[in-house]
């Protein structure tokens, strides 16, 4: 007997672990940039540094923030004792909207935000920004160059980059409103992420490559995105789909594992790359036979050889089950391909005969 399956499954706390190790990899990005900026402290006031390290320790408070409210939705959702219910879909929402909440916030924050503060540090311009705050404060004879109210405006922008670079652009452009100078400010922004974008798109492809992610994918997020802010939030999903699919695949290891099966995953264990699939084969001393391939967009296919009439469904049950109760695998869809195929061949056969005759 055969039995082959399409099973279409949501994986809600695989996603969710894979969504906070994405996130929390962003951590270590911001404390690469701090320790950059640590680097820089000898050509700037203590005050301006503590202000560059106050903004990104702010960035990794919020991103930590939401990790924390993420995994205490989780643990409401593990309590849950029946998932057809109302409260089950809130949470499950909940779940949903906190994690692409996280993953926006940790690719922007990370994103041009952090390229700008370590392209500003590449040109020296935070050094450029602290002198030009330093002139204006010792000017002993009473002329401002910048008039106060200029200059209450520029201090309230809350992006440090922005802030500095407005900070110069006032300098260079005496006696022009905030609003024209801010104008320049966003303009040089803007050049100064461009110069960025070719090595932060080599940086991230490497990270995607590092997390497995497959080459015609990161083409497609390297090409096909305009901004920094866009590549990172893509790049970000594609690394958590992959973490997604390589625990599931753990899972029907575990869960096929305990059903008698031996995994040979040096030798029955392959990927796919042009049609983006993991296969694997696992047997029983007894003969029969389990093959599943592990597609990226949330469905795997299972299929088992090899038995005498339903002896299979003493398998595949438990298999099932084990993914339910124990590893946490919502079956969305469920989409028998054949059951009992033996019999149907019989069938055919039978019928073949009968019209020959």
């Amino acid at each position: 007997m055969s039995h082959q399956t399409i099973i279409s499954y949501e994986g809600v706390s695989i996603q969710i672990q894979a969504q906070c190790d994405t996130a929390s990899a962003s951590l270590c990005r911001i404390d690469k940039t701090i320790e950059k900026i640590r680097e820089t402290a000898k050509m700037l006031r203590t005050a301006e540094v503590q202000e560059y390290e106050k903004y990104l320790l702010k960035a990794k408070e919020e991103i930590k923030a939401k990790i924390e409210a993420f995994k205490k939705t989780l643990e409401r959702y593990q309590k849950l004792t029946t998932r057809d219910t109302s409260e089950y879909y809130r949470v499950v929402d909940e779940l949903r909207r906190q994690g692409n909440e996280l993953a926006t916030t940790a690719a922007t924050l990370t994103g041009s935000k952090l390229q700008a503060i370590e392209a500003m540090i590449r040109n020296g311009l935070f050094a450029e920004g602290d002198a030009v705050f330093q002139r204006m404060k010792d000017e002993a004879s009473g002329a401002v160059t910048v008039d106060s109210e200029t200059l209450e405006h520029i201090n309230a922008i809350e992006d440090v980059s922005l802030r500095e670079l407005a900070l110069i652009q006032a300098n260079k452009n005496q006696g022009r409103s905030f609003e024209a100078i801010l104008q320049l400010a966003k303009d040089e922004y803007e050049r100064l992420l461009d110069s960025s974008k070719r090595g932060f798109v080599e940086e991230t492809a490497a990270e995607m490559r590092a997390g497995g992610v497959d080459e015609t994918i990161i083409s497609k997020i390297v090409e096909g995105s305009s901004s920094i802010d866009e590549i990172s939030e893509a790049a970000s999903a594609a690394i958590t789909d992959e973490k997604v699919r390589k625990e599931t695949l753990k899972v029907i290891i575990k869960a096929i594992k305990a059903r008698g099966f031996i995994v040979d995953t040096r030798n029955n264990l392959k990927i796919d790359r042009e049609k983006n699939v993991v296969r694997l084969v696992a047997l029983k001393a007894s003969g029969q036979k389990a093959e599943f391939e592990i597609q990226l967009s949330g469905k795997f296919m299972y299929r088992f050889d090899g038995y005498e009439g339903q002896a299979c469904k003493k398998d595949i049950e438990p298999f099932m089950s084990d993914l339910a109760s124990i590893y946490d695998i919502n079956v969305l869809h469920e989409e028998v391909i054949w059951d009992n195929p033996d019999k149907i061949q019989m069938q055919q056969y039978q019928h073949y005969k009968t019209n020959k005759n």
